[in-house]
């Protein structure tokens, strides 16, 4: 059984930082939003798996029991369960932004969640203080095994909350990113049950798959806005006399970043013009600085925006 958690385990974390790793590589070069959350609910996720992975493997090659951690130390304890709270705190962040209210409400339950968490935190560590009596060690090892599945309750909450409100979400992008969060959380109250009284021997916990689950859903998803969105000519034609008042470019800095958008490369963009190459990339450098950016894939986003208010 322990080799079917391992294998499982180890696909959840190469899973995870493959698309931690995208993520964050698309966020460097685009400073894209959608890739900014997702970003946020990875990092927690992926770093608290390979840390399960890491213990798990520690454990059998030191023939240590997983009941007994003494090798580590109260701090790094300490971490681990900062880092299920940003997890937690992150998802129930990201899924906040799919509910149909307004903006107040919005925060009005992001603090709900986080009042909701804290009360789970102390009654968890409560309860890890009675299991676990004078015994600093054990208390480590409780807690390490308690706070996930128990503090994800409230992750089970929201998606209760959510299920109340899904046919009234317009966007059909914001629906279908609901639904996933759906499949992934209403199974998590059975996890939590399941991780509390049958796993608390063993690293392994369901509830990393809730998060897993979640977490994949939104990688894909975000994939294919990728390439849907960056991997498209872009027609500025209607917002070329606001983008050169915004950010005072000149008139060939303005054709030029017109070919831009639409995915030429310098030498036809140059051809095009009929300046050379070097001139083409010098006109690009400037755009790049007015416009307070380093790529293509800045430009297109930054454009995409600029063009979605000018047109609301």
């Amino acid at each position: 059984m322990s080799i079917v958690f391992d294998a499982i385990q180890f696909i959840e974390t190469s899973l995870l930082f493959s698309a931690f790793l995208f993520s964050a590589i698309m966020f460097i070069r685009t400073r894209d939003s959608l890739a900014g959350r997702t970003l946020i609910v990875l990092f927690p996720v992926a770093t608290i798996l390979f840390i399960s992975y890491m213990y798990g493997i520690n454990a059998r090659a030191s023939g240590i029991n997983d009941s007994n951690m003494a090798w580590l130390s109260p701090l790094f304890a300490l971490l681990v369960i900062a880092l299920i709270m940003a997890a937690i705190l992150a998802t129930c962040y990201y899924v906040l932004q799919l509910f149909p209210v307004s903006h107040k409400k919005k925060r009005i339950g992001f603090i709900s969640c986080m009042v909701l968490v804290g009360i789970l935190l102390i009654i968890t560590a409560i309860l890890v203080m009675y299991m676990s009596k004078s015994d600093l060690t054990r208390a480590i090892t409780n807690a390490l095994w308690a706070f996930y599945p128990l503090c994800s309750m409230a992750l089970f909450i929201e998606a209760v909350a959510l299920s109340c409100v899904y046919k009234n979400i317009k966007d059909t992008h914001d629906q279908k990113l609901a639904g996933y969060f759906l499949i992934a959380f209403i199974p998590q109250i059975m996890f939590s049950v399941i991780d509390f009284f049958l796993l608390r021997v063993i690293s392994f916990q369901l509830t990393h798959l809730s998060y897993t689950v979640f977490s994949l859903f939104v990688f894909i998803d975000l994939s294919t806005y990728f390439f849907k969105y960056y991997n498209r000519d872009l027609d500025i034609s209607k917002d070329k006399l606001a983008l050169k008042d915004k950010f005072m470019l000149s008139d060939r800095e303005i054709e030029v970043t017109e070919l831009l958008a639409r995915g030429m490369t310098n030498q036809i963009i140059g051809e095009r013009l009929y300046i050379s190459i070097n001139t083409v990339k010098s006109h690009i450098k400037s755009i790049y600085k007015k416009l307070g950016i380093s790529n293509r894939l800045q430009l297109i986003n930054l454009l995409s925006g600029l063009s979605s208010r000018n047109h609301l």
